[in-house]
């Protein structure tokens, strides 16, 4: 049996590898990269509980991520909303990071009680697990330093050319591009990428210090300071903070970064605590949606097929729900000999 082409070994990637295992296939993955982890605090990923409950199903071990106890939403000085997360449910492997505060009632005024907490856990943990969770999958091989520069198909098979130290010709049954918003599969098979990059964008900060409210995710709305946050609590006392940018193209400097840090900080504690400053970036907000998401027996999934408003992380998530849905008809296809509908 030829194996599925997987191009792309995000997290994406590596998830549909597991979950086409699970379903009997063999797996070629296709890795531009060389393998190194990229630590970035400031990247994060946020699941919601049936998309953490996936991972789970895959064998992917769901450590070092936070589910938080409530969400507030706050508006000038004062609270608008506050919601209280559920108890945490049964996922194996995904233990939350903060216990549930004893002062946190869903009868107290004004609190509104909602589902299971999300779990938000950095992208270079999750991709470690997954990686951790295919060394033990036989069906599985990863080729790293391999890059995509042609590809041909049939009505019987995909063929592609690598170039890279691990330069060669693969065939396989399927090929899959999770390789991303600027897919180089996309752009092999001709489809196209509308949409655009909207005049919206966030200065995102990960630090570690102590917030008046621990376990919960913060929405500030026209903070003293102006402007719009989101704090969102990682483990081990993080925390990732978005800051909306007014329009315009302006370049985001260290100095005006720091200056964010500090602002929110003495806005929300009264003065600014200790603080160490992880890791920071500045996130785009993209809307774009490939015209086709399978060409003969190609398909695109994650952000080489679709880009979302979200705040930076959720497009993850979104990638992850495309495996559901793909692994399991490609499983159906290539045992059963039939047609393939998505």
């Amino acid at each position: 049996m030829d194996p599925v082409i997987v191009v792309g070994a995000g997290p994406v990637g590596l998830a549909l590898a597991l979950g086409l295992a699970r379903h009997e296939l063999p797996v070629v993955v296709l890795d531009e990269g060389t393998g190194a982890e990229e630590r970035r605090a400031a990247r994060t990923v946020l699941l919601r509980p049936d998309t953490a409950a996936l991972l789970a199903r895959l064998g992917c071990p769901l450590e070092g991520g936070a589910r938080w106890s409530g969400w507030r939403t706050l508006r000038r000085r004062g609270e608008v909303c506050r919601l209280s997360f559920g108890e945490e449910d049964e996922t194996p492997g995904a233990g939350a990071a903060h216990d549930r505060p004893a002062e946190a009632d869903d009868d107290e005024a004004g609190v509104e009680p909602a589902g299971p907490s999300p779990l938000h856990i950095p992208q270079h943990v999750l991709t470690r697990s997954l990686r951790i969770a295919l060394a033990g999958q036989p069906l599985v091989q990863l080729v790293q330093g391999s890059r995509v520069d042609s590809l041909e198909q049939d009505a019987d098979s995909v063929t592609v050319r690598t170039r890279g130290d691990n330069g060669t010709w693969w065939r396989g049954s399927y090929l899959v591009g999770c390789d991303g918003a600027r897919s180089n599969v996309r752009k092999l098979l001709g489809v196209r990428f509308p949409g655009r990059t909207a005049v919206e964008r966030h200065a995102v900060a990960a630090l570690r210090c102590e917030l008046p409210w621990p376990g919960e995710g913060v929405l500030h709305r026209s903070p003293p300071h102006g402007g719009e946050v989101t704090a969102r609590p990682l483990p081990d006392g993080v925390w990732r903070l978005d800051w909306l940018l007014p329009p315009g193209r302006d370049l985001v400097t260290p100095d005006a970064l720091i200056t964010r840090v500090r602002d929110s900080l003495e806005g929300w504690c009264g003065d600014v605590p200790p603080y160490e400053l992880l890791d920071t970036g500045v996130h785009a907000v993209h809307h774009r949606l490939a015209r086709r998401w399978r060409v003969g027996r190609a398909f695109l999934a994650g952000d080489a097929a679709h880009l979302l408003g979200a705040l930076g992380t959720q497009g993850v998530e979104e990638g992850l729900r495309d495996v559901d849905n793909l692994s399991w008809k490609l499983g159906v296809a290539q045992h059963h000999g039939c047609l393939l509908y998505t």
